[in-house]
């Protein structure tokens, strides 16, 4: 909505007022309310407040402190709780809560700033959407992250920085989980000595800090894209998935590491956006963003709340929420450092190339990379190899150890596990001999092929098509014939044989010494990752809705704003001074008070059918605001009847599906239990 249709939306009362406020000057006829047009009255004052030169001259005449309110209310979407935004405004840039209310109403005033009942707590202030958008342009430069001073007297700190990418890591690790099969404990956790193994084996990748931190977010990631799942009292790779991980453009993986990120906190993709914004070398003050991410996760607290009309009571501490820099420091995308002026923090070379995505193909799977088999048959394989040979090299060489550049081994169990898999001779020669970075040394080639034998020299297919080498071609016949089974012979080296006989015919082929492959071939088209659409490419196509900021399009019902003016006295009518106190019994002015009610119902609210749980919450804030409850339950004898009753509430007692509440009647006037799944109704009285 533009500025024009926000004004034509407006309550004819609230536009008189704009009037008043803004075409003052003379120049304008100010005819009665009845008389007056008010399209063309909306009209002009859309053209006057969206014309920014105007906008700036109003900014101009305003003290400082209207300054910083406007900010803080912007940065915290546009609608925050009263009583919260004045503590944050006092906590923030000092003075008194009377005083920033003060400022607010004077911003009420001039009717950027509005409110959302007389009748409170709980008071919000909001700047309706389209002033908001004008008011964002004014302060654009205010409003983000602003550089740390003195930058170049920052330095590093080593226990929060870690530098390991992301795929080279994870790749390794499912490497290792391939080759080492961890066991699981019958609480679904890693048995210590397994656990103890894989600190010490990638603690040269990932340093000394936050060890296992590190290990618990591979984990996890690795679990939440479906990499390795718990069979059999082990930690395995799902093949599928990988395979499908392994196929993607390294963009597409980028997506995945974000959404992944997004689904812990979906806060971080703005904060990645914001250090994005900032110029270099990028480092800015932890405390300044600790600020920013406040206001953005209350704004977002209450556009749930009041905007989304949802009955969302946030955790303990939520008014305060540290930033989830972990997160993005254990991926290696952020940085932290000190001076004297404190913590800083800002993206790593990696972490910006993320953001951005020019150039992550570079950095984490480069084409270009190789790795370097040696003549004592290890292979160094250093970051930015791509990481499907990363994979492949992992299954046919034991990995021996991981840095920056990773040493894996080639041995004879090695080499007749990867032939078991599924490999051929000429192709993991092949392989060796392409992807290694000095060619494939003649020891080495001779070794292998001396490791592999007669093995694979026959294999099956997925259709049950027997093939073999030429000169084993005869002997296959012969096995065949020996064991009577029916066949068909599809040319000079294949043999369709029946399903069911497989095991029949692989027997007989090792008792005579025939060395076959053992694994099935699959030739169907879906076993190309690149043409199969599984669990990796449908959680790119989704978009769930936990992932997005809450409140992104809402904005608050124009026809429910209230004109703000000066406040009155403490006991007065306005609304503001009202904020403690409700139905004759005086409450803390706490931050609570702003999100312990229902929505949209600050004064009488609509009697709420909650689940036990949410019901306890609204008792527990009851008894924390020190307001009463009106309570709609069953009649419990003769002499109550039942129905809405007032409660003032004592003591909540929670025993599953036997949970209750004592409390005061004020009908019958004497104290009475209420069980909670009773309840047909509840709501705070007034």
């Amino acid at each position: 909505m533009d500025l024009k249709g926000f004004f034509r939306s407006l309550p004819p009362e609230v536009l008189l007022a704009y009037r008043n406020r803004y075409e003052s000057d003379g120049s304008a006829s100010h005819t009665p309310a009845e008389a007056t047009d008010m399209s063309a009255l909306a009209e002009r004052l859309g053209e006057h407040l969206s014309d920014r030169h105007k906008l700036r001259q109003i900014l101009k005449t305003m003290d400082r402190s209207h300054h910083a309110a406007l900010l803080a209310l912007i940065q915290c979407r546009g609608v925050a709780g009263g009583t919260w935004l004045l503590q944050e405004l006092t906590q923030t840039q000092g003075l008194s809560e009377d005083l920033w209310a003060e400022v607010l109403h004077r911003l009420g005033t001039d009717l950027l700033v509005f409110g959302n009942s007389r009748q409170s707590p709980p008071l919000f202030y909001i700047v309706p959407l389209p002033i908001q958008r004008e008011l964002e342009h004014q302060f654009r430069k205010r409003l983000g992250l602003v550089p740390s001073a003195n930058p170049d007297d920052i330095r590093l700190s080593k226990d929060t920085n870690h530098r390991h990418p992301v795929g080279f890591s994870l790749i390794s690790l499912l490497s290792y989980i391939r080759q080492h099969r961890p066991r699981m404990t019958r609480s679904d956790e890693i048995f210590k000595k397994s656990y103890e193994d894989m600190l010490a084996f990638f603690g040269s990748l990932w340093g000394d800090g936050a060890l296992e931190k590190v290990l618990e977010w591979h984990l996890d990631m690795a679990k939440e894209l479906g990499l390795v799942q718990h069979r059999g009292g082990h930690v395995e790779v799902d093949d599928l998935t990988l395979a499908e991980f392994l196929a993607m453009q390294a963009g597409q993986r980028r997506d995945l590491y974000l959404m992944s990120f997004l689904r812990r906190e979906p806060l971080l993709g703005w904060m990645l956006d914001a250090l994005r914004g900032v110029p270099e070398p990028g480092w800015v003050p932890l405390s300044r963003l600790r600020t920013l991410y406040r206001r953005r996760y209350m704004g977002n607290v209450f556009h749930r709340r009041y905007v989304r009309k949802s009955y969302y009571l946030p955790p303990s501490g939520f008014h305060d929420p540290n930033p989830p820099l972990e997160i993005l420091q254990l991926a290696g995308l952020l940085e932290s450092g000190l001076n004297t002026d404190g913590s800083h923090v800002r993206l790593s070379e990696a972490g910006r190339v993320f953001v951005s995505g020019e150039g992550y193909e570079q950095l984490e799977s480069n084409d270009s990379v190789r790795f370097l088999l040696q003549p004592t048959f290890d292979v160094l394989a250093p970051v930015g190899l791509p990481l499907g040979i990363l994979w492949k090299l992992g299954e046919i060489a034991e990995l021996r150890r991981v840095d920056r550049a990773s040493t894996y081994t080639l041995t004879r169990e090695s080499v007749r596990g990867a032939l078991d898999e599924g490999w051929r001779a000429d192709e993991l020669i092949g392989f060796l001999r392409d992807a290694s970075a000095v060619g494939l040394p003649q020891n080495v080639e001779s070794t292998v092929r001396d490791w592999v034998g007669r093995h694979g020299e026959i294999e099956f297919h997925d259709a049950l098509v027997v093939t073999a080498a030429p000169e084993r071609l005869a002997a296959l016949r012969k096995v065949i014939d020996k064991l009577g089974m029916p066949h068909e012979e599809l040319g000079n080296r294949a043999f369709a044989v029946p399903r069911e006989l497989r095991e029949d015919l692989l027997a007989a082929l090792r008792e005579g010494n025939l060395d076959p492959a053992p694994k099935v071939r699959g030739h169907d088209l879906s076993d190309d990752p690149a043409r199969r659409q599984g669990t990796l490419s449908a959680l790119l196509a989704e978009a769930p809705e936990h992932m997005q900021e809450e409140g992104v399009d809402a904005h608050f019902p124009l026809r429910s704003l209230v004109m703000l003016g000066a406040p009155a006295a403490e006991g007065g009518t306005e609304a503001m001074a009202l904020r403690g106190r409700r139905g004759g019994r005086t409450g803390s002015n706490r931050v609570g008070a702003d999100l312990s009610l229902k929505p949209a119902a600050a004064g009488a609210g609509d009697l709420l059918r909650l689940s036990p749980s949410k019901t306890i919450s609204v008792i527990k804030a009851a008894i924390r605001l020190n307001l009463d409850l009106e309570v709609l339950y069953p009649s419990t004898g003769d002499d109550d009847p039942g129905g809405l009753t007032r409660v003032t509430p004592a003591e909540v007692k929670e025993l599953g599906g036997g949970s209750w509440f004592s409390g005061q009647n004020q009908r019958l006037e004497r104290d009475q239990r209420f069980q909670i799944s009773q309840i047909q109704g509840i709501r705070l009285a007034n």
